[in-house]
């Protein structure tokens, strides 16, 4: 028997609901199928099922996505409020289409439900430190007229959404950062604050991109900077890194890139504060510090 990767796929979906985009989605999403049955017995067989009716189908679909804005209103009504007058209204006929759409054009399959309602559960979930994420569970509902619950698709026949590339160029970035951290702290690029390495037998702050990733959902990127300090006084590099560190976290700030123009970082939050011992410096000995900052964009 031989082996293949052909039927292994991985990658986010679109979600696009009553014919609006509502997001991509973000981790694990689940597709559930559960089955109702009568079972048919007997008395020669002393109560022993002989046969299996089937007389209800289940069909849910749970995610979660990071774009919010447009999913949750759809767990609103019209004048996005909830009141006691929808309390025992008929709900069926609030559902809509509902399309699951890979990413990956590697990915043949797309799943459609034709009608499909948001039930049993709709969660804003508020981060601190990473973006807001909506989940939302739906159900195929049954419709006058319409008898297929769920079917498969071509996906190359759907309107695939593209991903966005967050990325941008790392040596610009660094650059930005640079300018903009020694506006924070009312320094000179390349007198007392620079770029990448300070200089040798210089007393001064640096800014370096150390790093990279983006998100799995691959919506927003990542960039790790990295502040640090060299002087004799272990006193004054303290005092730089807590005065920048006291400025973040801080969310929508903008940078400007060299050849790009304005970006909105959607948050600056701090991950480590360290100290080491003395250091030498071309033999001078020096104190070392530094900040770690994580940039979302």
């Amino acid at each position: 028997m031989s082996s293949t990767t052909q039927n292994v796929k991985i990658g986010p979906c679109s979600i696009t609901y009553k014919g609006e985009l509502l997001g991509i989605t973000r981790n694990s999403s689940t597709l559930s199928f559960k089955f109702s049955h009568y079972d048919v017995k007997c008395n020669r067989t002393h109560e022993q099922i002989i046969d299996k009716r089937l007389t209800g189908i289940h069909i849910y679909f749970k995610t979660e996505i990071l774009q919010i804005d447009t999913g949750i209103k759809h767990l609103f009504n019209g004048n996005t409020t909830w009141t006691m007058d929808y309390l025992g209204k008929r709900w069926s006929l609030e559902g809509g289409e509902l399309l699951i759409v890979p990413i990956s054009t590697n990915d043949k399959i797309a799943y459609r439900m034709p009608n499909a309602l948001i039930v049993n559960q709709g969660t804003l979930t508020f981060n601190n430190n990473s973006e807001y994420t909506l989940q939302l569970e739906f159900e195929s509902n049954y419709n006058d007229g319409e008898e297929i619950l769920i079917e498969t698709l071509d996906a190359d026949t759907c309107e695939r959404a593209s991903l966005e590339d967050s990325s941008i160029d790392s040596d610009s970035f660094e650059f930005a950062m640079t300018a903009y951290i020694a506006a924070k702290l009312g320094m000179t690029v390349d007198t007392d604050i620079f770029r990448g390495g300070i200089p040798v037998n210089v007393d001064g702050c640096g800014v370096e991109l150390v790093g990279y990733e983006e998100d799995d959902s691959m919506t927003s990127a990542k960039y790790f900077i990295s502040f640090f300090c060299l002087d004799p006084s272990r006193k004054k590099v303290m005092k730089n890194i807590k005065s920048l560190a006291d400025k973040f976290p801080v969310y929508g700030e903008t940078i400007t890139l060299e050849g790009v123009g304005d970006v909105t970082c959607l948050a600056i939050t701090k991950i480590t504060v360290k100290f080491s011992k003395e250091t030498t410096d071309n033999g001078r000995i020096k104190n070392f510090g530094e900040l770690l900052l994580k940039v979302s964009i």
